[in-house]
């Protein structure tokens, strides 16, 4: 659901928080003692002129808490659920390697 660059944010060779979620990735930041300001800064992925710092979630449509829970097989709303649907479909071009000859 994350805002993601093909080919560019994950182009790495170490990806140690690849599969896990935003209430995790939090939940370690934590426990390494980082700041509540940082911890629970809210995600912008800052690519609307026209609404600089616009939040995620607003951009979704669902919140953090529905993707976790819908990515932990909890329940979420119906409507929740068929974004983050849709925006798998959707994204699913970013997630497939490159063609080559």
């Amino acid at each position: 659901m994350g805002f993601f660059t093909k080919f560019g944010d994950g182009a790495c060779d170490l990806a140690p928080l690849s599969g896990l979620v935003k209430n995790q990735v939090r939940a370690i930041a934590r426990s390494f003692g980082a700041p509540e300001s940082l911890v629970e800064k809210i995600p912008t992925a800052d690519l609307e002129d026209l609404s600089p710092g616009k939040p995620d979630e607003a951009s979704h449509g669902v919140t953090y808490a529905e993707i976790d829970a819908f990515l932990h097989g909890e329940p979420v709303r119906e409507e929740a659920f068929k974004i983050i649907c849709d925006t798998y479909r959707k994204t699913h071009h970013k997630r497939v390697m490159p063609f080559a000859p």
